[in-house]
């Protein structure tokens, strides 16, 4: 099967910086050699902006939009793509390029992702992807990325998470995304937990788009970034998650994201991120979530 890797460096508007080094870091663990491996051909794209005089969100919309051109012409050429980002919100751009009107979500993530401008304490914008994948945030920006629309509520899933913020959690009572925290997973296991949520995305949706955050892991078996919430999954219990979702789900493009080489000296996330990949790649490989009718 064809596989394009997608990378795009970038972190708060700043290029191979934190988060933004952890696309090579996956690379030079293997990642792209592994696939190979596993009989797949492998073509690497590399973004790069050229900003002069980077700001936080103009780099990070035109990442967006640079993001949304490459996976549109990897669908396009019959390859999988799997976004390698610093930050989660280039999964808007992923799903703009996959397709909004029939694509659904997967997004794995410790934290909800669904502050806006009004709502957020830190300004950060990483913090805002979900709200801006879904119309809730940005507007005109989000409207600039090449195929964007925004995504109805009931084609989103976050699962994994185990940090919200307040008004966060007000914002996703008060809306249609399902959603199955960390505890959920632990307690029934992956399958169990989810099971609801993707029986009602499996009649929404043509094409998963699945967004791994790393930090979904628990800092301390798997360590993503520095922001660390206690709890979270074991590598093992995020694959369960992927399976289950892909023994369902048709994937169509795939995004491993805020993974900061410097708090995982080991490699242990780095390790568990390539077998996640690895997994997912599979899936589609063996036609896994494709409906019989499809």
């Amino acid at each position: 099967m064809q596989v394009r890797l997608i990378v795009s460096p970038y972190d708060s508007g700043q290029k191979l910086k934190r988060m933004g080094r952890g696309p090579d870091r996956l690379l030079g663990e293997g990642l792209a050699a592994a696939l190979a491996a596993d009989g797949h051909s492998v073509e690497l794209r590399r973004i790069d902006l050229g900003e002069a005089f980077p700001s936080e969100i103009a780099v990070g919309f035109a990442a967006m939009r640079a993001v949304a051109e490459e996976v549109r012409v990897a669908r396009d050429a019959g390859a999988l793509p799997v976004v390698l980002g610093g930050n989660c919100n280039t999964t808007v751009g992923a799903v703009a390029g996959l397709g909004c009107a029939e694509a659904g979500v997967l997004w794995l993530d410790a934290h909800g992702d669904i502050n806006t401008p009004d709502t957020s304490q830190s300004g950060f914008l990483d913090g805002m992807g979900v709200a801006i994948l879904t119309g809730r945030a940005w507007s005109a920006l989000a409207h600039s990325i090449p195929g964007f629309a925004a995504l109805p509520d009931e084609r989103v899933v976050l699962a994994g998470i185990r940090d919200l913020d307040s008004e966060e959690a007000t914002l996703l009572a008060d809306s249609a995304i399902a959603v199955v925290e960390a505890a959920n997973i632990g307690e029934a296991g992956a399958a169990a937990a989810l099971e609801t949520a993707l029986a009602a995305l499996a009649g929404r949706i043509g094409s998963l788009h699945l967004h791994l955050d790393l930090d979904v892991h628990d800092a301390g078996v798997a360590p993503a970034n520095h922001f660390r919430p206690p709890g979270g999954l074991a590598p093992d219990q995020v694959g369960a998650v992927i399976d289950a979702a892909l023994a369902r789900l048709p994937l169509g493009s795939m995004a491993v994201t805020a993974y900061d080489p410097a708090v995982d000296p080991a490699g242990v996330t780095a390790a568990a991120a390539i077998d996640h990949v690895r997994r997912a790649v599979r899936a589609r490989a063996q036609g896994g979530g494709l409906r019989d009718s499809a």
